[in-house]
């Protein structure tokens, strides 16, 4: 992780460090999804912890007419519990809600309890303040139960196991925001 923190932001801003990969995968990364979406696509861009930070990045250097076709999916993002924290004047609730409208809210973020990295992205103002429903923040964070039971399956004697930071792919709340990102572009 602290290499991730490290290498992302450019050597301006600690020129003692590595090159900063960033400054070559942003870039990249919006030429791809531009040509996807000039060439007919919807795009749903997916990223796991750090790579949720760097499709943020990305999104902030989209031009409106392909974010109209994109939309975020987000998992272990580390935005608010890290970056806000450790870079707020880089990232904050004023850049976190352009994020959100340059995909015109077409964002869902799955966290767990149990991720020490990643968390919510628009978490409510007191801790144990629940965000209104109305409110298109509330439609953002989606949270994992984990572990997924407390119980063992049938046929096995091992509970399933604490999932924590791990990629959420193999979640069935990860296909069905898929799914209904994918909806949302047609």
């Amino acid at each position: 992780m602290l290499w991730d923190l490290g290498t992302f932001w450019p050597r301006a801003a600690h020129p003692f460090a590595p090159p900063c990969y960033a400054e070559r995968a942003v870039p990249e990364l919006t030429c791809r999804i531009t040509h996807l979406v000039d060439s007919g696509n919807a795009v749903v861009l997916t990223g796991h912890s750090h790579g949720s930070v760097l499709l943020a990045a990305t999104v902030l250097q989209l031009p409106p007419r392909v974010t109209d076709r994109v939309a975020l999916l987000t998992h272990g993002s580390p935005l608010r519990r890290l970056y806000a924290r450790l870079f707020p004047a880089y990232v904050s609730d004023e850049v976190i809600h352009e994020i959100a409208n340059r995909v015109d809210w077409r964002w869902v973020n799955l966290w767990r309890d149990t991720d020490p990295i990643g968390g919510r992205v628009f978490p409510p103002q007191q801790p144990d303040e629940a965000p209104a429903a109305s409110d298109r923040e509330a439609t953002v964070d989606r949270r994992l139960r984990d572990p997924s039971d407390v119980t063992a399956p049938a046929g096995d004697i091992f509970p399933p196991p604490i999932k924590g930071h791990r990629p959420c792919e193999s979640d069935e709340a990860f296909d069905e925001a898929v799914r209904n990102l994918a909806d949302h572009l047609r």
